[in-house]
């Protein structure tokens, strides 16, 4: 059993050059380690039960080996993954559940005839080229770093249609150091080359393709306990945000809702509001940065925004005219999203809720303050 921490980012596949020739990637601290091509199947019953414990079972085709991997129930914290791993090497394309009796197989999983249900639900094909990150981070400590750039795509059989997704992911996974370090190696990429923290797993991908009329991304109420403190509830919420704006922008280019562009801007408000609100406990950055690029974001956000407001007021979106602003907001959103900033707008808040930053900018009433619950008695 392994225990992965890694950070997802998704890019344009316009794009993969321009990362491959930056200069970190030409550094002598990163060898390549080579290209293989990866064929993965991903098994579930008929009505799921296995995405529903939060499991997921796949088959990988590796070279000349097959991989039997699960995945148990894993945790998203300012952009970072956690989550537990098993891998089995298997003679064929055959299931070995004796093999999950060591893994964190769910208890309600230990049914024969539920086992024998399981099946091949939808595969996931890419090419990946793999990186080794191998330096010392600012404090001079060890950081080993795994780069894997994932090119391919998510298919699922429904019926006699073929559902696709493409897939272009860049993961960080950390062998060795700390985190913070991984997060600020994918600022400087960041800088350069579009890209964002993605909440989204491959399993996910494929699951949603498998009913995409229903696919959604949810807010989880916060409540907070009775003993949290000010800088808990801060952390929370900011968080919270962190993993809903990106999510919702990579919906809204999966399925064109504009519903979600009206979300990941309240998100973004929702965000600044708590900047603002907590400042007597979260002093700002002395450059500014991130409050500066929340501005700007805010604000190109609300004006591609515009269209669907004045559709909601005319009482339809049904004219020419209206549908015309539609396409022209459209096509000026996936130029947006191909910019550098709402990337680096995102990293830099999650470095900054890795690090608690805001700690080294505390005068004794800011800590005071911190310890503050919200909630009395």
């Amino acid at each position: 059993m392994a225990l992965e921490v890694e950070l997802k980012l998704t890019l344009s596949p316009h794009h993969i050059e321009s990362l491959k020739l930056q200069p970190l990637f030409r550094s002598k601290e990163i060898k390549e380690l080579g290209t293989q091509v990866l064929k993965n199947t991903y098994y579930d019953t008929p009505d799921q039960q296995l995405s529903a414990n939060k499991v997921a079972l796949r088959i990988r085709e590796k070279g000349d080996q097959l991989i039997q991997t699960l995945k148990s129930r894993g945790t998203s914290e300012a952009g970072m993954h956690s989550r537990h791993e098993w891998e089995w090497i298997i003679p064929d394309h055959q299931l070995d559940f004796s093999h999950l009796e060591t893994a964190q197989w769910p208890k309600s999983l230990h049914c024969s005839d539920l086992q024998n249900s399981i099946i091949p639900v939808f595969s996931t094909d890419f090419t990946r080229t793999t990186w080794i990150l191998d330096t010392v981070d600012h404090a001079g400590e060890p950081l080993k770093v795994e780069i894997a750039l994932d090119q391919g795509e998510v298919t699922y059989q429904a019926g006699d249609q073929l559902r696709s997704d493409p897939l272009c992911e860049l993961e960080l996974e950390l062998m060795e150091g700390n985190p913070t370090s991984m997060v600020k190696f994918a600022i400087k990429l960041a800088r350069h080359v579009p890209l964002y923290i993605s909440d989204i797993s491959k399993a996910q991908r494929g699951y949603r393709l498998h009913n995409p009329e229903n696919y959604s991304v949810t807010r989880t109420a916060f409540t907070p306990e009775k003993d949290d403190s000010l800088e808990t509830v801060f952390t929370c919420l900011i968080r919270d945000e962190l993993s809903l704006w990106p999510s919702y922008l990579e919906a809204w280019q999966f399925n064109g809702d504009w519903r979600y562009i009206t979300l990941a801007l309240e998100s973004l408000r929702n965000t600044s509001a708590l900047y603002e609100t907590f400042s007597d406990i979260i002093p700002a950055d002395p450059d500014g940065c991130i409050d500066k690029l929340l501005t700007r974001f805010i604000r190109q956000l609300r004006d591609l925004d515009a269209w669907r407001r004045t559709a909601d007021l005319c009482g339809s979106a049904d004219s020419d005219w209206l549908i015309a602003q539609e396409e022209k907001a459209a096509k000026r959103m996936t130029v947006l999203l191909q910019t550098i900033e709402p990337g680096v707008l995102a990293l830099l808040i999650s470095e900054q809720l890795i690090q608690q930053s805001w700690q080294k900018r505390w005068t004794d009433k800011h800590k005071e303050n911190a310890g503050n619950t919200l909630l009395k008695g």
